[in-house]
């Protein structure tokens, strides 16, 4: 695949993990101020949380396989292999869930998503050189020093971290992923659907013959 191929695509999911992150930061904003169209929009999100949830750990696992498996700039070091671990795992567990609908999987798949933003905000750390790796992470194009970045530039060249616009790279493509997969599985249960029947169903009594 030609790099003009490979950095159209970088693009694409670089645009789709700030279509995540606005919707994070939208969802955050609803449940903080309530408004009927931001009860309306978490009660639409809640009845789709599962496959959307789903959708965003298998493209998100999707692209870090392609990238890392057709593409020899991307060699993945020790922090992408730990995003790598869990953003597979919330994949195969959400698409099951999916298909399931099984709301309960919230308790497995939170706290892997959880762990898993917590090491992708390390890896920006890295990247943005505010916190120092060994060097054999400085060595491959994945981590502190990318190979493409999108909507923006990290450039270090000149000893001095320089960026430009909105810098999106693997690792932030993995962040805005596990803030995603979080704020769907959080995403508060409707009212309606919380309310609890008032009366049981009567069950007639059998006559003896």
């Amino acid at each position: 695949m030609s790099y003009d191929a490979i950095s159209t695509l970088h693009d694409v999911e670089a645009a789709l993990a700030i279509v995540a992150l606005i919707g994070v930061v939208l969802m955050i904003a609803a449940r903080l101020i309530p408004t009927v169209i931001g009860v309306r929009f978490l009660d639409a999100l809640y009845r789709v949380q599962l496959p959307l949830a789903a959708l965003v750990a298998v493209t998100a696992t999707s692209g870090s396989l392609f990238f890392s498996e057709f593409n020899e700039q991307w060699i993945p070091c020790r922090w992408c292999w730990f995003q790598r671990i869990f953003m597979f795992s919330l994949a195969v567990i959400l698409t099951v869930a999916a298909i399931r609908r099984d709301r309960n999987v919230k308790w497995f798949a939170v706290p892997l998503a959880v762990i898993g933003i917590c090491t992708s905000f390390w890896h920006i750390l890295i990247e943005h050189r505010v916190v120092e790796e060994s060097k054999a992470c400085f060595n491959v194009q994945s981590c502190a020093a990318p190979w493409r970045v999108s909507f923006g530039t990290l450039d270090f060249t000149t000893g001095t971290l320089v960026t430009s616009g909105f810098p999106v790279t693997l690792a932030v493509m993995a962040f805005s992923g596990f803030a995603a997969i979080l704020a769907l599985l959080l995403c508060p249960e409707p009212l309606d659907a919380r309310e609890s029947p008032t009366t049981e169903p009567l069950t007639p009594e059998l006559s003896e013959a």
